[in-house]
């Protein structure tokens, strides 16, 4: 319906004011749905919490996703009793996943969470076996120690070898570190791990599927996941984020924008001459975790840029449908680590065109520093 009027000697007379009142609420309901991708499908209810003004005058029946039901749909969920440990870092929960079908841009297989039961905040680490996962925890726990001044005193797992084995006993008992395992087949036990991962997952396959994103990108919709998620307000925090309970504020680094959209990137490598072409083409993966920056995929030139001079057109995906994916799955699902390298000059000096693996293994940095 458009609107209403009435019919006066055969014709019909339009309630203009109601007209545009309905093309105002349509507007409304546009920019609510564009927020509503920029922050990665975050639940309309949270969403609320962030723009009051914005929902005051839409119908929520109207707020629709079809990414949401394609990446979120779910036939049950672990039962969650809303238990909270007392102070940050007394309990980490960490679970793994993986392996993945598609090997990532980059080589990855899976990765590796740890989230904080008091504050929900989730660190990520990506992983090409599960042999890593025990280096990839000394990692977490010299950098909370370092950059937060804590201590880690419990952390729960399953039972599965990457975390029951002599080194990862070894290391916990020499810092004091109490080890709990889930009894077997009783994934219910390290819940919060679990759901986690689903949660992640649900909003990376709704970026991807909101924009026709490639597999081979899953690692990039991942991590921005966790970075979105660590700054969206929970009911379990009393709709306060983790970043909010960690840092003070869930400050973005930079402006959300469209996962998987297009952008156009200024080009500032010696090379480029005058009469070429002064920006490159490429579709949007993320944040950088080390630079105030967005992190931006040339698909021609299997480079991954950083930088702030961008452009984007967050409406129009970079893949217009999903037929022209396929092509890509099986030349992608093989890279290895070299051909992943980003270009640059010949001393390594270009500060906006980044080494996309060493990204990758730096990203938890960027879950708490907020620049």
């Amino acid at each position: 319906m458009i609107g209403t009027g009435v019919r006066r000697d055969g014709l019909w007379f339009v309630n203009h004011e109601e007209l545009a009142l309905t093309a105002a609420v349509e507007g409304d309901v546009k920019k609510i749905l564009l927020l509503h991708r920029q922050l990665g499908h975050v639940p309309f209810e949270s969403l609320s919490k962030l723009h009051l003004d914005a929902f005051k005058k839409v119908d929520r029946s109207k707020l629709l996703c079809d990414a949401c039901e394609l990446g979120k749909h779910t036939r049950s969920v672990y039962p969650n009793i809303g238990l909270r440990s007392c102070e940050p870092f007394m309990l980490i929960h960490s679970d793994v996943w993986g392996p993945c079908s598609v090997t990532s841009v980059s080589g990855f297989k899976g990765f590796v969470t740890f989230i904080d039961c008091y504050t929900r905040m989730t660190w990520i680490y990506m992983i090409k076996g599960k042999n890593e996962v025990f280096q990839c925890f000394q990692d977490f726990h010299k950098l909370v120690a370092n950059q937060l001044n804590v201590k880690i005193r419990i952390i729960r797992t399953d039972n599965g070898k990457e975390y029951v084995n002599n080194d990862f006993g070894a290391y916990t008992s020499d810092h004091g570190i109490i080890h709990q395992t889930t009894c077997p087949g009783t994934p219910p036990q390290n819940g919060v791990a679990e759901r986690k991962n689903r949660h992640l997952l649900e909003v990376a396959r709704s970026l991807m599927f909101q924009m026709n994103v490639t597999k081979y990108l899953w690692s990039e919709a991942v991590m921005t996941a966790v970075y979105l998620i660590n700054r969206m307000p929970s009911r379990i925090l009393g709709m306060k984020s983790p970043a909010e309970l960690i840092l003070g504020s869930r400050e973005f680094k930079v402006a959300p924008k469209v996962f998987g959209c297009v952008c156009f990137v200024r080009d500032h490598r010696p090379s480029v001459g005058k009469l070429d072409p002064q920006a490159v083409k490429c579709i949007f993966v993320g944040y950088s975790s080390t630079q105030k920056g967005y992190k931006c995929w040339d698909l021609v030139g299997k480079k991954l840029f950083v930088s702030m001079d961008v452009t984007f057109r967050e409406e129009e995906p970079y893949y217009t449908k999903k037929c022209d994916v396929d092509p890509f799955l099986e030349e992608f699902s093989s890279v290895t680590e070299s051909d992943s390298r980003e270009g640059g000059n010949e001393n390594g000096k270009n500060s906006d065109v980044q080494n996309d693996d060493v990204l990758m293994k730096r990203w938890l940095l960027g879950q708490f520093h907020v620049l």
